[in-house]
């Protein structure tokens, strides 16, 4: 059996991981971290032969899907993915397996695995629509709101994608993977924006992420952004 941590609220699937895991190890199941290079191991016997104290063991490892594989067709079977579809079936074989930056919608393995999706807070995208001028007390509000509950930098990061998509649109450059909804509803938002307000407001984001990645910024990410929202919106 396996199951993959994935999800946007990538903070929160790496909990979910971290909490399973443990929950494991409590019930005396023997842990074992391994690369997503050993899939072929595990399925030719290193789940056999349990340690005198464990009643099972559990393999965790992150970022299977970046192993070399193809799914099989008729005409060429690929070793490594007929390794992980028996895996997928044996009940005696328990692997946890942690996917960063992946949706569940990504995974090529899907429809063979369980799959434990963390998705941002409703409240996160209230703050995403709440982010254009006028609105400046309304965002502040749902800014303090989603930090109280999501990491600071999930939100930051969640924020700058968005801003982002907003500077492309006066370009005409939104992401053709965006569907036909979400390309109208950040026009519509755009369009709430001047021009270089909107782009001053983004470098101000870049500002924002340079700071906080090179320890240069004493306010911290929360009251970072209320400050540039002070600013412009």
């Amino acid at each position: 059996m396996i199951t993959i941590f994935c999800g946007e609220d990538s903070v929160a699937a790496r909990t979910a991981f971290t909490q399973t895991v443990e929950k494991y190890r409590l019930n005396q199941s023997e842990i074992i971290f391994v690369q997503s290079s050993s899939i072929l191991e595990i399925s030719k016997g290193m789940a056999e032969n349990l340690s005198l104290f464990s009643s099972q063991k559990v393999f965790c490892v992150e970022n299977l899907e970046k192993y070399s594989f193809k799914k099989s067709t008729k005409a060429k079977k690929d070793l490594v993915y007929e390794a992980i579809v028996a895996l997928s079936l044996d009940k005696t074989v328990t692997i946890l397996d942690f996917e960063d930056g992946k949706q569940g919608r990504q995974l090529k393995l899907k429809d063979l695995v369980k799959v434990h999706e963390s998705k941002p807070a409703t409240s996160i995208f209230k703050l995403l629509d709440d982010c254009f001028p006028g609105n400046k007390l309304t965002f502040i509000a749902s800014l303090r709101t989603v930090c109280s509950s999501q990491d600071e930098m999930f939100v930051f990061v969640m924020l700058f994608r968005h801003i982002r998509h907003l500077v492309l649109s006066l370009a005409d450059e939104s992401s053709a993977k965006l569907p036909p909804w979400q390309k109208y509803k950040i026009i519509g938002q755009a369009k709430k924006w001047k021009n270089q307000a909107l782009i001053d407001f983004y470098s101000g984001l870049i500002k924002i992420e340079i700071s906080s990645k090179t320890s240069s910024n004493p306010y911290g990410i929360k009251k970072s952004l209320e400050i540039l929202a002070c600013h412009y919106l």
